[in-house]
């Protein structure tokens, strides 16, 4: 099944199967990887679009082009639009659904580093609080605020869609007897939203966005980009409308009502 990504062009192309075979389809239609902060960006632009737009963001993993490198003493790199992420084929260096890299090739990635055991809270789902302060999230996100209102969104989505008071947890794979690179996959607001870093990039149900070059140049239209509003000013608006209904006759407030419906 292709889902429907966008609205009219494709800016943003989906592709599916095996990283090690999709990732060169990607790059040789002149497309970019989507990264993590961008997918957050992108949940945030298509929450008011048609269903079946923002279903196909909404309920549907992704595969990034950020990468985690997991070093043999522990050590751990979140390495942001990995080249070496961009240059896997069929014919990379693939063992256990990891691409092995040697111990001179990590020390010379550019990322944030973290010390084994200094990662935060990994392995079951978090709070909205710890989301928002939990260093592997700062990092794939960029952007404090971008990460403030993503979170706000997805737990307001979670907890009206699937009852849920946690989510987006951090889920990792382990230390082996060699470097190993993966992509950050990001898990479907059903399944929690979480950040996986130990995707398979030979799976056949992997699943990548390219984006044109000029998607990019593009304006923005998220909330985050423009920065006029967040999840919590809605949320603080929602609550002051519902005190106002018991004081005010509904024909005053139904222009603010259709207004909060287009936001």
């Amino acid at each position: 099944m292709v889902l429907k990504l966008n609205a009219t062009r494709e800016a943003y192309q989906e592709f599916y199967g095996r990283n090690t075979q999709q990732m060169p389809k990607l790059i040789a239609d002149g497309r970019i990887p989507m990264n993590v902060s961008q997918l957050m960006q992108k949940r945030l632009d298509v929450r008011n679009s048609e269903d079946e737009i923002k279903a196909a963001y909404m309920d549907n993993y992704f595969d990034t082009g950020d990468a985690v490198v997991y070093h043999t003493d522990g050590r751990v790199k979140v390495v942001l639009d990995s080249q070496h992420l961009r240059e896997i084929n069929s014919g990379s260096n693939i063992r256990g659904n990891a691409l092995i890299l040697s111990k001179d090739i990590y020390d010379s990635l550019q990322g944030e580093e973290f010390k084994k055991g200094k990662l935060g809270k990994v392995e079951n789902s978090l709070s909205l609080a710890d989301v928002k302060a939990h260093p592997v999230w700062k990092t794939l996100a960029r952007d404090q605020t971008l990460l403030n209102d993503y979170a706000d969104f997805i737990f307001a989505e979670g907890k009206k869609r699937f009852g849920y008071d946690e989510a987006m947890g951090i889920y990792m794979d382990s230390a082996s007897d060699n470097v190993k690179l993966r992509s950050w996959c990001v898990n479907w607001l059903g399944g929690g939203s979480g950040a996986y870093g130990g995707s398979d990039l030979d799976d056949d149900r992997g699943r990548l966005l390219g984006i044109a070059p000029e998607a990019l140049s593009a304006p923005a239209t998220g909330v985050s980009n423009i920065q006029a509003y967040t999840i919590a000013d809605l949320q603080a608006f929602d609550t002051a409308m519902t005190g106002l209904e018991g004081i005010l006759k509904p024909d005053v407030l139904k222009p603010f009502v259709q207004l909060r419906k287009k936001l």
